[in-house]
């Protein structure tokens, strides 16, 4: 057994003046635990495309890649631009922290002051929105402009013609339109293209459309559900992908949504149609016997709404419809025999545990995860109901319901079910619409969306006030509502909804946005009717462990509703609190205790990558990536976190912090580079 050699390894990055942009908010697995890694893999830079790597010479210098602050590390020396310092591994370095045996628990975590320089004042914006633009005419299918379904937002396309289809394209909205039957509909988010027309037996116009990478190839596919109730997968250029069998009285009569999740955290995602639960591929792998996530006997007939998240916090998700809770295989974890309907999941005690709303029947109630208990349940005002909407409305840090009834759209307190506000609407055809929120103008007030019969409505959060009444609409109503992204990459976020000429004579998609140009950025995604942040990152793929929502942002088919903090932006960096060779006689390995820090000025609360990179023959390549996916307030450096490396062939080792959010100073201090040896370090 090799003698174990602790080293204290510290690199911190310097604070630079400047602020950047990493990307907008972004789910992100979860977890902190350390990884093994390998030395397999293609030559890659930390996003995974080939590049040239660092080169070494004898001397042990880089002649190409350092630390962003000019400094690298080899065995038990720091080297910067201005001093050396060797350490004495048998000594504690006193700004990391107690440093630890190989044997013995992580290195705790630590304070250090923030960086000032990444603080400025909130920018309040202006309310002054404007019609964008308007598609009420197709090349292909000309007749079939009108629309009842939720459109979502993914990258399908390669706009700049990079060979890539990721966040430097425009995206795109995904809808259905129909005059008669149903025509699959994409336009680029800018209104000037239109990117897919897909005419199939059995698209229906009622069905919600879903869209994610579903199997691992880099692009979206689109989920649908047809007249016969089989789910369509199609690839992101139109392509039929799959059908399922049909599913028959596992999902509603009309208006089923699909959801995407990975359910059981092996990096494949399920899809999710009322009780069915089928693998991506389209075969079913478990069945509930209860609720279909629907109440019973609506006009327009049961629409599906269920989705799946992991309630219990168990690592594995479960199906969420109103009346019951099912495993993947569709076995029944609980049943409450109340009413189904329905479902949302936030935390409405204000006590980090996730609750289930139900809408059902006239009725609004909130349930626990963990056997259905209903804790209370009260009357929606003009009756009926639609999918719930949960957010902070009015600011007061707890979580609001929004719920749109018959010629009614009510907030209700959460915690206590208290009306907060009702206000008038028109809809007399199904009561069952939805709504969405987002704080454009970033002044700490959010802004319910909301769009009934006649009117696309825009409500202060707060009171009910309204701020914006756009009779350029009409709709028979359905389960649909409008959503909120950045839809044309110009970092502010626009309103987009649909219209069928019921009642009236207009139709299409309209897009509204800021005549300011003031609005508060916002992602550039939005995957599916039950959409809640963590469930999808920014480049359409499913967390493995998704994050739980409740605690991070705690809403419900809303935006990330975060306090404005003007251009305040968290910036990483990575402390190296030991490196242990205990391992090494195990083939080469070596383990990493690496403290992951916040010098910005905002807390993290999107979570970041631990990249591990290695230097073989030459090349860089990704040997692994630690998540990490917990809120990491400003100066707070996290308990060590272990990176299992096999150090085998390796010339140089990197790792990297990405923050999967905008940050501060991206370029400094978020990477260390340790070279050889790494294994029998001299005591």
């Amino acid at each position: 057994m090799i003698s174990s050699a602790r080293l204290n390894l510290l690199i911190v990055g310097l604070l630079a003046a400047a602020c950047g942009d990493d990307g907008d908010e972004r789910a992100t697995d979860s977890g902190s635990a350390g990884s093994t890694t390998t030395t397999d893999g293609s030559a890659t830079d930390a996003s995974g495309s080939e590049t040239a790597g660092p080169t070494t010479d004898g001397s042990g210098s880089e002649s190409d890649s350092l630390s962003s602050s000019g400094s690298e590390t080899t065995a038990g020396t720091t080297t910067d631009d201005t001093d050396t310092t060797t350490t004495d591994p048998s000594e504690t370095d006193t700004d990391t922290g107690e440093v630890l045996p190989c044997d013995e628990e992580p290195a705790p975590g630590f304070m250090q002051p923030p960086n000032p320089e990444c603080m400025s004042e909130p920018q309040v914006g202006a309310f002054n929105p404007v019609v964008e633009w308007h598609k009420d005419a197709w090349t292909v299918q000309p007749g079939s402009k009108s629309s009842v379904t939720t459109p979502v937002v993914v990258q399908l396309s390669d706009d700049n013609l990079d060979g890539l289809i990721n966040e430097e394209d425009m995206p795109d909205l995904v809808y259905i339109t129909y005059d008669g039957v149903g025509v699959l509909r994409a336009i680029s988010g800018d209104g000037q293209t239109e990117v897919l027309s897909v005419t199939h037996p059995g698209l229906n116009r009622d069905e919600s459309v879903a869209a994610a990478d579903i199997d691992g190839d880099g692009v979206v596919e689109i989920l649908t559900v047809n007249n016969q109730k089989k789910v369509i997968a199609f690839e992101n250029d139109g392509t039929l992908k799959w059908e399922s069998e049909a599913l028959g009285a596992h999902v509603g009569t009309y208006d089923n949504a699909p959801a995407i999740s990975d359910m059981d955290a092996d990096g494949v995602p399920e899809i999710i149609v009322g009780r069915a639960i089928l693998d991506n591929n389209g075969v079913i792998v478990g069945v509930g016997e209860h609720g279909i996530g629907a109440p019973a006997g609506n006009a327009n007939g049961s629409a599906s709404m269920s989705f799946a998240v992991d309630v219990d916090e168990d690592g594995i998700q479960e199906v969420v419809v109103g009346d019951a809770l099912y495993r993947k295989d569709g076995s029944t974890i609980w049943f409450n025999g109340q009413n189904d309907g329905y479902p949302a999941v936030a935390d409405t005690a204000g006590n980090g545990l996730a609750y289930i709303i139900v809408v059902s029947n006239a009725n609004v109630r909130v349930q626990t995860h963990v056997d259905g208990t209903v804790v209370w349940s009260t009357a929606i005002p003009g009756g009926k109901g639609g999918p719930p909407t949960v957010a902070d409305f009015d600011g007061d840090g707890k979580a609001e319901i929004g719920v749109a009834g018959f010629n009614k759209y009510t907030v209700f307190d959460g915690d206590t079910g208290a009306v907060l506000w009702s206000a008038t609407t028109q809809d007399n055809s199904s009561g069952i619409t939805g709504s969405s929120v987002y704080d454009f103008e970033g002044d700490g007030i959010a802004d319910v969306v909301y769009a009934d019969e006649t009117t696309l409505w825009v409500y202060a959060g707060l009171d009910g006030t309204v701020k914006l009444q756009l009779t350029d609409h009409n709709s028979g109503t359905r389960l649909e509502y409008p959503i909120i992204a950045d839809v044309d990459n110009d970092d502010q976020v626009e309103i987009v909804f649909v219209s069928e000429p019921y009642n009236g004579s207009y139709t299409g998609m309209t897009v509204i946005g800021d005549a300011d140009q003031s609005w508060r950025p916002g992602r550039r995604i939005w995957n599916q009717h039950a959409y809640h942040i963590t469930n999808v990152n920014d480049d359409g793929t499913i967390p493995q462990n998704a994050a739980y929502n409740w605690k991070l942002y705690n809403n419900f088919r809303s935006g990330d509703l975060s306090a404005n903090d003007g251009l305040s932006a968290p910036d990483l960096t990575l402390v190296i609190a030991e490196l242990c060779d205990d391992t090494c006689g195990q083939g080469g390995l070596a383990t990493i205790w690496v403290h992951l820090g916040n010098i910005g000025a905002a807390p993290l609360t999107a979570g970041a990558d631990i990249q591990v990179l290695g230097t073989i023959n030459g090349m860089e390549v990704l040997l692994d990536t630690v998540p990490y996916n917990m809120p990491l307030e400003p100066g707070v450096f996290t308990p060590a976190i272990g990176v299992l490396v096999d150090t085998t062939d390796l010339e140089a080792l990197r790792l990297l912090a990405v923050a999967k959010e905008e940050e501060c100073n991206i370029d400094e201090g978020n990477e260390v580079i340790i070279m050889p040896p790494f294994c029998n370090i001299p005591e």
